[in-house]
């Protein structure tokens, strides 16, 4: 999805232009007064940036929901994996009974 150009709204510094794309980084140019500034691209439109456009939004947003998604798959794999190792472990792990032993004494006369 091409964003250069889009108008966005923050909820501190107001209007601002997308002017680049980079990977996982958005730039947004705002008033002279605050310049530009770099965000996490699609995370800082769930809290910080909004599209003015309200197709581009969504799009984002969804894009914004797949990938939170995708990261709450993880932890969840990963705790399974964690509750499988602790579950091996406490299997191979067998506590031995302590016997005690007890010696009879030959007595001799």
């Amino acid at each position: 999805m091409d964003l250069i150009n889009e108008r966005v709204e923050h909820i501190n510094f107001g209007a601002g232009v997308i002017n680049e794309i980079d990977g996982s980084k958005v730039w947004v140019d705002f008033k002279q007064e605050v310049g530009i500034k770099a965000f996490i691209y699609p995370d800082a439109f769930g809290k910080f940036l909004k599209a003015v456009n309200t197709t581009i939004q969504n799009n984002i947003m969804e894009e914004l929901n797949i990938k939170q998604a995708e990261i709450e798959r993880k932890r969840k794999e990963k705790e399974l994996e964690a509750a499988e190792l602790e579950k091996k472990k406490e299997s191979t792990t067998v506590k031995k009974k302590s016997t005690t032993r007890v010696t009879k004494k030959k007595i001799t006369s």
